[in-house]
């Protein structure tokens, strides 16, 4: 039995967007129409399912290619199923630099997504909403996609499974992937290319329960940054950095990414200071997650272990600003979860746990927060501090 899950807590600040449309430059994009047998498919950071839990109980939970198992937030558990049965305690690590206590419900469970359904015998019951805030009721990993070929499809918005005789175009890149250690779980080669003009390829994880690009592993770190490559770096600690507790990340970048002969330039990824967890696993160089793959039309075939790419119309965006601070998001506020050392939040006023009630006259409890996107070049924050409200002007870093 594995119980590890690699999700990771959200970088930037997370925006919900429109129902029926996207905003991007200011402008409102109508989304197309889905293809016949597609599931919606929220990109958010993360990616978003309706998840129907035991035939009858709907859930908002997301796909986390870094998870071999079910996991239920432990609020929506006890609100939805009560004490439970057949309840055990086990020690679950993720992007977090340790370990956590959780419970397993060995009832056996049964969802579905879609007209695609899966059973399996247990589900980890834990407090996921301290990561992810309280718009997450769980996470649904690989075992879902067993013996399937399916795509992903950030910029449409849906998930579709593939028939079985289905041809895959010419215009897909196929990248051969492998298993990590026989479980399900997914590595994927590719390149990067650091500042110095200095190229190494490597083979990442690939986690789609992590918002950015990519993040370098401690261990993988450590022997770059002997070597010299790892200049310039900026240092940003999280409170809760993932499943296992707190996480201290360095922000630097890249010249270029390279993954199935698609090179994207000038991008900022992470590096870890991990001493343990996904994230200073020594079995593979780093993560790769969701806002490299939105990047591209996606196909995963877990009956092959490829991934096919095709570069769609976001390939070449810009990343959003960035501000140097981490929100957790919750119905009424964003809780500070992590900020940059030295960075302009922090030197702002801004700290660690401060309870942010609007963002540029936004507020929290509003609908309208697809307002702050794209990300502008300022945010004024209202912070409420000792029952007062203190407004904090930060500057993109």
């Amino acid at each position: 039995m594995n119980i590890k899950s690699y999700l990771i807590v959200v970088i930037v600040l997370l925006v919900t967007a429109c129902a029926n449309s996207t905003a991007k430059n200011g402008q409102t994009e109508e989304k197309q129409p889905m293809p016949e047998g597609a599931v919606e498919m929220k990109y958010n950071n993360h990616v978003y399912f309706n998840v129907m839990l035991r035939d009858s109980i709907p859930a908002r939970m997301i796909f986390d290619t870094g998870s071999s198992n079910l996991l239920i937030d432990s609020t929506f558990y006890a609100s939805t199923f009560g004490e439970g049965k057949n309840l055990r305690r086990a020690m679950l690590g993720g992007a977090g630099n340790g370990h956590e206590l959780t419970t397993l419900d060995a009832s056996g469970w049964s969802y579905s997504v879609g007209e695609e359904s899966h059973t399996e015998p247990m589900a980890i019951v834990m407090n996921l909403r301290k990561i992810l805030g309280n718009g997450v009721d769980g996470l649904f990993g690989v075992p879902f996609m067993r013996g399937k070929r399916v795509e992903f499809n950030y910029a449409g918005g849906y998930m579709r499974f593939l028939a079985n005789d289905e041809v895959i175009g010419d215009d897909f890149t196929a990248i051969q992937c492998k298993k990590l250690d026989n479980i399900e779980r997914i590595i994927i080669p590719l390149s990067v290319t650091f500042s110095d003009g200095y190229t190494y390829g490597g083979n990442f994880l690939m986690d789609t329960g992590m918002p950015d690009e990519l993040s370098l592993n401690s261990t993988t770190a450590n022997r770059l940054k002997a070597e010299g490559h790892l200049a310039d770096a900026r240092r940003m600690r999280y409170e809760v950095g993932g499943i296992g507790g707190s996480r201290v990340d360095n922000y630097l970048r890249l010249k270029q990414i390279t993954i199935g002969g698609n090179s994207i330039n000038d991008i900022r990824i992470t590096y870890s200071e991990n001493e343990q967890g996904a994230l200073a696993d020594s079995r593979y160089d780093g993560l790769v997650g969701n806002a490299l793959f939105a990047r591209f039309d996606v196909i995963f075939d877990f009956v092959n272990w490829i991934i096919y790419l095709r570069p769609n119309k976001d390939f070449d965006e810009p990343q959003p600003n960035n501000f140097g601070i981490g929100f957790t998001p919750n119905d009424d506020h964003w809780k500070v979860n992590a900020l940059l050392e030295g960075g302009n939040a922090e030197r702002a006023g801004l700290r660690h746990g401060d309870r942010i009630e609007a963002i540029n006259g936004i507020k929290a409890s509003d609908g309208n927060k697809s307002a702050l996107q794209p990300l502008p070049d300022q945010l004024i924050l209202s912070v409420v501090r000792g029952g007062e409200t203190v407004e904090f002007v930060v500057d993109k870093e």
